[in-house]
C-alpha cells in the first residue's frame, strides 16, 4: 500500500514541476527566500495563466482570511520551494560530535534536544498549487519580507528523518491543505499558518499519520506600552495514527517577541512541549522513547 502512493505522488510531483514550466514559460516567474535558524527556505511562484500575483487594498487581519478563502479551490498559481531547518540538522551534527548513547541522557544533551527538537527532517521539496495573493501597505507605509498570502494543495518530499538527534533514512511524503501568509511593515509583523493532511513514511518502523496544526504569530513595533500578550506567537500541532485513529504526537509552542530598535531587530524565546504516543514508532526505532520532550526555541529576526 506504501509503495502505491510513492509511486502515485512521485509521478504526480513531476508531471506538476515539469509542466508548468514548459506551459506557462511566458511568465515571468518571482522568486523569494526566508532565513532563519529553524527554517529556512527558497521559492519560485509562477502562474498558470501569464498573470502576475494580484494586489488587494490593506485589509485586517479577519478581511485577509476572507480574500484568501475566495475562490480557493481554483487554483491559478503553483510555487516550488526547497528548505531547510538549520537547528535540527546542527543538533543532529552536534550529537555525533559530542556524545553517544551511553551519556545521551545528561542534561548538556537534553537541553541540546530542546534547543533543536519541533522538526522531524532536515530538509525538503515541496510543490504547492493554489492562490496566491499580495497585500498592499497600507498608505504612507512601506512593507518588508514575503507580504503574501497563500492558500491550496501542498506537496512536500524528503529522504530523512530526525528522531533524538539522530538521522535515520526514511522517504517519506506529505499530502496537505494549507493556508498561509505574512504581512509586515514598520508598524507590525503578523503570520499565520493553517493546515490539515496527511503523511506516510516508507522506513516500516515509522507510522504513518494525519494531521492538523496551527500557528500564528505577531509583534507589534509601534506600541504606546509593554503588552505582554501582543508580542505572541503559538503553534499547535496533533498527529494521529493512520491505522487507528490514536493521538500519535502533540506539539506545543508559545513565543515571546522583545522587538528592539523599532523592529529593526526581534529577539525571541520560544517555550513548549512534544508529546509522543507509544506507537509512533515500531520494533528498535521505539525503544527507550521519551513521551515528553521539553522544547526551547531562542532566536532573533532582522
Amino acid at each position: 500500500m506504501r509503495k502505491g502512493w510513492f509511486n502515485i505522488c512521485k509521478l504526480l510531483f513531476l508531471f506538476m514541476c515539469f509542466f508548468p514550466m514548459q506551459a506557462f514559460s511566458a511568465n515571468e516567474p518571482m522568486f523569494d527566500y526566508e532565513l532563519d535558524a529553524y527554517y529556512s527556505n527558497i521559492s519560485l511562484t509562477k502562474g498558470f495563466h501569464n498573470q502576475s500575483v494580484p494586489l488587494v487594498d490593506n485589509l485586517n487581519e479577519l478581511d485577509i482570511y476572507k480574500q484568501i478563502l475566495k475562490n480557493s479551490l481554483q487554483p491559478d498559481f503553483v510555487v516550488f520551494e526547497a528548505s531547510v531547518n538549520p537547528m535540527p540538522i546542527l543538533g543532529v551534527y552536534l550529537k555525533d560530535a559530542w556524545y553517544d548513547g551511553k551519556n545521551s541522557q545528561n542534561v548538556d544533551a537534553k537541553l541540546m534536544q530542546a534547543v533543536t527538537t519541533g522538526f522531524e527532517e532536515p530538509y525538503a521539496l515541496s510543490l504547492f498549487a493554489g492562490r496566491v495573493l499580495r497585500f498592499a501597505p497600507p498608505e504612507g507605509m512601506n512593507t518588508t519580507g514575503d507580504n503574501k498570502g497563500y492558500i491550496g494543495y501542498l506537496l512536500s518530499v524528503g529522504t530523512q528523518h530526525i528522531q533524538r538527534n539522530t538521522l535515520i533514512a526514511d522517504r517519506w511524503m506529505e499530502v496537505e491543505w494549507k493556508i498561509k501568509g505574512q504581512r509586515e511593515t514598520a508598524a507590525q509583523y503578523l503570520s499565520w499558518s493553517f493546515r490539515g493532511g496527511a503523511k506516510f513514511h516508507q522506513h516500516p518502523e515509522i507510522s504513518d499519520s494525519f494531521m492538523l496544526g496551527l500557528r500564528r504569530d505577531r509583534i507589534d513595533y509601534q506600541k504606546s506600552e509593554d503588552t505582554f500578550l501582543r508580542d505572541i506567537g503559538i503553534e499547535y500541532q496533533l498527529d494521529v495514527l493512520q491505522s487507528s485513529f490514536v493521538p500519535s504526537r502533540q506539539t506545543l509552542i508559545v513565543d515571546k517577541h522583545w522587538p528592539v530598535h523599532q523592529g529593526k531587530l526581534t529577539f525571541s524565546l520560544g517555550f513548549g512541549v512534544v508529546w509522543q504516543g507509544a506507537d509512533r514508532y515500531l520494533g528498535d526505532l521505539a525503544k527507550g522513547y521519551d513521551k515528553w520532550t521539553l522544547v526551547l526555541r531562542p532566536n532573533m529576526k532582522f
